[in-house]
């Protein structure tokens, strides 16, 4: 303890001191010399510090170590550098005050700042050697702290490679950045220094070591030291930028220092922490990009570019540099993402390749100062980093899910069904025997009762739903049954046919599940292929709209360019989209059928091309393309059905396995999703209601088309064809659709109500902006709707997860709320948004009531109830140490705070011993309470608290009946409700006079 405080006094009197040594910029050397001797007052000061403590250690004998021997060092350091060191810049900063000419003065100034620059280099690694690395992890940490540092200096080299240079005079701060790139390589040298004395002094453990050995962690350290001891070099000659130039290195340098973080750092327990570690940190990338992005599109205000800045600079040139730093930060972000997803996730990894690429584009544009040009590239960046999150919590759902595989389940079923015959067989064989031996009767009965037991608990074994093998087993085992008591009465002969009986119910219920096996198989099978498929038409579909743009392109070419080359191109679309459509015939006849229309889109499409027609033909290909896009839509939902199967099989082989936390916390999330979804829907309906020329149309289906009549009335053709699409979107439930036309109506109807040249704001066409303003109306509706559909699907998953860990007797309760979160996400499809939020806010009712119950079940079993909002309290850093998990008989809860409070951690109440309670609150508070003990070793000799110290046992128990239940009433009101019932009941067990549940009896051990 007295090495650990003279080490700390020592290490903060050091980082006070390098502090001013930093700052003191002062050119007057009478000032340079105060502040000096300052530094020198306050190194001597650490220095007798250290060397007191030394001296106090010795006094205690207690034995020498390398914390000691560290310490020591420390101590002879500062007292050599200030007698020495500081002593000569002293001396400079002496002369130049009393310097005879002020080019003398300015000599001696730059002698003693080049000596001081030494002397903190040395309070720096001094200060280095007393923040001493415990573990692995926390080298890692120091390493990541490195990384951010170097990408700091990465920014800030940019940023001086834009500064204008002048004759004579440097502009940049190149010094400064390469004396921190200095001091950064000596906080790494450290950092390796302290891992070598980890493995010197055989304080890392065999996976440890393993895990240093196998990053060559040692090795690729000091080589790191080594190539960033030739960057600060190159900042300090201004070679910022270029091959071989200090942001290059830097870049490297900081890569290097994340992988090396990466590798000592202890890995995730398991794929599933893995997989949240990825998503963790492709969110941060996104945050980082979508910030970015936001930022370049935005138009700087006129007081930000005239903002002062360095004389000479192009503010253009400095808010393009400021957000292509911005850019590389975003950049690092995504590696580490894709850095985090390589084992756990690698189609993920791959998948942020792409995302990485368009970064690089973007900042090489924003480092060309082509601010407009690098947007394209950062929305490229964020889909695909949206993307790669998608995968991941789709993955992440997965895994919870897959738990256990039902195809293993089936195949161990038959494994054990086999056995079973066998056994059963050997039964008969015995039984045979007994007949001709009456004495062996009891063998085979024994034998009867053993192979029957195997039978009837792989009946109640669960296995995905089957249930013809589960009638065969049933037979199977009340034939055994019915062997087994006619044995024990000794008729072996007449147990025979009860055995063959039983032998073939087996063989049947073999049969069964070897069918069952196999439709696992081809459902896996069919999933692959359905995938595969689904991909085809996607892309498909991607070449059949690029088709229809070149079309339509052609269409307005005044050239009237030929379009046979277009016609081959979607001729060439024509086998494959046929072959796709054969195979889809027996697994998804809609998704076929939809293929086999856009076939007929695209021959049509064809025809016109090749006749020079590219207008009717990019309708036709439009047309095909949008068939396609449906038919992959169909056969996802088919997907989704058969792995809907696959989970139903893996819920089957859990159902006592329930977890009601996590099914409390995922059905918290369903709330909030309900909830949300019904908000949406509600702003879409109340949109609806406001009426269109003096009447409300019958839903947004009808509007829709209303303005495109109007449009049309106006003589508004592209307005109007654009409604209509939109309208016919809404038909199908193609929301995004609908809105990306009810967009481009909205605009065309805008630019139509517009004032004409030199008409004093008189609108073109007056009833245009009346009918833009209807289509905003419409537009923020669909907007609305959508928002409550991906709310609803939201909710919907979270329900699925919850009904996968929760117990039966709340199952009936959320598969209703299940029902009318699916009838809801009809009526969404339909454009009955009024309906559809009645059915959300009902389910989310009834959800709440069983989490009521679930909360109910989580704290039986002594865990963390959830109520919508809370997003994972516990996890969030409420500092709750509740005592409630795996507690022992005669524990308790507690609010156990600081001393302070007449509580020490573990409270007590006056309860039965070993009780304590410890939520670690952290406020000095004195509320008179009493000692507890978490051991189970609690004081209750009832002796009255003073209120002022934590040693008073409880009078809790003293008091009278009536003042007791006040006592309790309060504590309803101030504690949570996870509490509450288990200090009820504790409350009530003290009035009864009864023991804790499971505590022992008094003097009892």
């Amino acid at each position: 303890m007295v090495a650990r405080r003279g080490w700390f006094v020592a290490a903060l009197l050091l980082a006070g001191t390098t502090v001013p040594l930093a700052v003191s910029k002062d050119i007057d050397p009478a000032k340079q010399r105060d502040e000096q001797k300052k530094i020198k007052a306050r190194v001597d000061e650490a220095a007798r510090r250290a060397y007191s403590t030394l001296n106090v250690m010795r006094y205690q004998r207690l034995p020498a170590d390398a914390e000691q021997k560290t310490l020591r060092d420390v101590a002879d350091g500062l007292r050599g550098l200030s007698r020495d060191q500081i002593t000569e810049v002293l001396g400079h900063l002496e002369k130049a005050v009393n310097a005879p000419n002020p080019l003398s003065a300015t000599l001696e100034q730059k002698e003693a700042y080049t000596k001081h620059l030494k002397v903190v280099q040395q309070l720096k690694v001094m200060l280095g050697q007393l923040d001493v690395i415990k573990n692995l992890d926390e080298a890692a940490e120091r390493l990541e702290l490195a990384a951010e540092k170097q990408i700091k200096l990465v920014t800030a080299a940019h940023t001086n490679s834009t500064l204008p240079s002048r004759a004579g005079a440097r502009a940049d701060d190149r010094e400064e950045l390469a004396i921190e790139q200095a001091d950064l390589r000596t906080e790494v040298l450290a950092v390796f220094k302290q891992v070598k004395r980890l493995i010197d002094e055989k304080q890392l453990t065999p996976e440890q070591l393993a895990r240093v050995e196998k990053a060559e962690a040692l090795p690729r350290g000091i080589k790191l030291a080594a190539d960033m001891g030739n960057t600060a070099p190159a900042l300090r000659a201004g070679n910022f930028i270029g091959e071989g130039g200090a942001v290059e290195r830097q870049r490297r340098h900081a890569k290097e220092l994340k992988d090396l973080a990466a590798a000592l750092r202890a890995p995730p327990g398991s794929r599933m922490d893995a997989l949240k570690e990825a998503q963790k940190q492709v969110a941060k990338a996104i945050d980082a990009q979508t910030k970015v992005n936001k930022d370049t599109a935005e138009q700087p205000e006129r007081v930000e570019t005239d903002r002062p800045r360095r004389p000479g600079t192009d503010p253009k040139t400095v808010r393009a540099n400021e957000l292509a730093n911005a850019q590389t930060k975003a950049e690092f972000a995504a590696r580490d993402a894709r850095k985090a997803a390589e084992k756990a996730a690698p189609e993920v990894a791959d998948a942020l390749k792409p995302a990485e690429t368009q970064q690089w584009k973007a900042e090489d544009k924003l480092r060309d100062r082509d601010i407009a040009g690098a947007q394209e590239p950062q929305e490229k960046a964020l889909d695909a980093l949206k993307a790669a999150k998608d995968e991941l919590d789709r993955q992440i759902a997965a895994a919870e899910l897959a738990k256990v595989d039902p195809l293993a389940a089936t195949k161990q079923a038959i494994e054990q069904v086999e056995q079973i015959i066998k056994e059963q067989k050997e039964t008969n064989a015995k039984t045979d025997k007994a007949a001709e031996q009456p004495n062996r009767t009891p063998d085979a009965a024994t034998a009867q009762k053993d192979v029957a037991k195997k039978t009837d608990d792989l009946r109640n074994t669960p296995l995905p739903p089957n249930t013809d093998a589960k009638k065969a087993l049933d037979k199977a085992a009340d034939a055994q049954k019915q062997a087994g008591e006619k044995l024990d009465n000794k008729k072996p002969a007449d147990a025979k046919p009860n055995q063959q009986e039983a032998l073939k119910a087996l063989q049947d219920a073999k049969d069964e599940l070897e069918k069952q096996a196999k439709a696992i198989e081809e459902r896996r099978a069919e999933i692959a292929k359905l995938e595969d498929l689904k991909n085809k038409l996607e892309e498909l579909a991607k070449k059949e709209k690029d088709l229809a743009k070149a079309a339509d392109k052609a269409a307005a070419d005044p050239k009237k360019p030929e379009t046979g080359d277009l016609a081959k191109k979607q001729d060439d679309l024509t086998p494959p989209t046929k072959d796709v459509g054969m195979q889809l015939k027996e697994l998804a006849p809609d998704a076929a059928k939809k293929v086999d229309e856009a076939g007929t889109k695209q021959e049509g499409a064809k025809n016109d091309l090749a006749m020079n027609m590219p207008m009717t033909g990019s309708e036709k290909a439009m047309e095909a393309a949008d068939k396609l896009a449906e038919a992959a839509k169909d056969v996802q939902k088919k997907v989704d059905e058969k792995k809907g199967q696959e989970a139903a099989d893996q819920a089957a082989l859990q159902p006592n396995k329930v977890d009601p936390q996590q099914a409390a916390q995922q059905l918290a999330k369903a709330i909030e999703q309900a909830n949300m979804a019904a908000d949406k829907a509600n702003m879409a309906d109340k949109a609806l209601q406001e009426p269109v020329e003096g009447k409300t149309p019958p839903d947004i289906v009808q509007l829709q088309k209303e303005i495109a009549k109007r449009a049309d009335n106006q003589k508004l053709p592209d307005a109007m064809k654009a409604a209509e699409k939109a309208a016919q979107a809404l038909e199908k439930g193609d929301l995004p659709k609908a809105i990306e036309n009810q967009q481009k109506a909205l605009d065309e109807l805008k630019k139509a109500g517009q004032p004409m040249m030199g008409d004093m704001g008189t609108p073109m066409n007056p009833m245009a902006g009346e009918i833009a303003k209807n289509q905003q109306q419409v537009l923020d509706a669909t907007k609305a709707l959508q928002q409550s559909q991906q709310a609803n699907a939201a909710a919907q998953a979270a329900l699925q997860q919850a009904q996968a860990n929760a117990p039966m007797a709340v199952q009936g309760q959320l598969q209703k709320a299940g029902e009318q979160l699916g009838k809801a996400g009809e009526q969404l499809q339909q454009g009955q948004p009024g309906q559809a939020g009645m059915n959300q806010q009902q389910a989310a009712q009834g959800l709440q009531q069983a989490l009521e119950a679930l909360n109910q079940a989580a704290m039986a079993q002594g865990m963390m109830g959830a109520q919508p909002g809370m997003g994972m309290m516990a996890q969030a850093g409420m500092g709750m140490g509740m005592g409630m998990m795996g507690m022992q008989p005669g524990m308790g809860m507690g609010m156990g705070m600081q001393p302070g409070m007449g509580m020490q951690p573990g409270m007590g109440m006056g309860m039965q011993p070993g009780m304590g309670m410890g939520m670690g609150m952290g406020q000095p508070m004195n509320m008179g309470m009493s000692e507890g003990d978490m051991n189970g070793n609690d004081k209750l000799k009832n002796v009255g608290s003073s209120g002022n110290n934590a040693n008073g046992d409880s009078n809790f128990i003293k008091l009278r009946n009536k003042d007791r239940d006040k006592v309790q009433q309060t504590a309803d009101t101030q504690f949570p409700a996870e509490f509450r019932e288990l200090i009820k009941q504790y409350n009530i067990n003290i009035k009864n006079g009864k023991p804790a549940a499971g505590a022992p009896a008094p003097g009892g051990k």
